[in-house]
C-alpha cells in the first residue's frame, strides 16, 4: 500500500500526517517543507528544481522517516 503525504505551503504538519513519527523527524521534515516553499516563493528555485525536489527528493526523505517510524513500532511490539 502506498501512503501519500501533503507538502507545500498549505500542508498539515508531518506530525499530524504521521502521528507515530518521531517528533524530531517530523520537525525536520516540516522545516524542509517550509524552506523549499520559502526558496521557491523568493524566486531562488526554478520550476524544474522545485519539481525534482517535490517529486523525488522529498518523497525519499519522507520514506526514510516513515521506515524508521515503522521499524520502531515493530521493535516496540516485540
Amino acid at each position: 500500500m502506498t501512503q501519500t503525504f501533503e507538502q507545500g505551503w498549505a500542508a498539515r504538519s508531518f506530525g499530524e500526517q504521521f502521528p507515530g513519527m518521531d517528533a524530531k523527524d517530523a520537525e525536520r521534515l516540516d522545516r524542509l517543507n517550509h524552506a523549499i516553499t520559502d526558496l521557491y516563493m523568493a524566486d531562488m528555485l526554478t520550476d524544474s528544481q522545485i519539481k525534482a525536489i517535490r517529486e523525488k527528493k522529498m518523497p525519499k526523505a519522507v520514506s526514510k522517516a516513515v521506515a524508521r517510524m515503522k521499524a520502531s513500532a515493530t521493535s516496540a511490539c516485540r
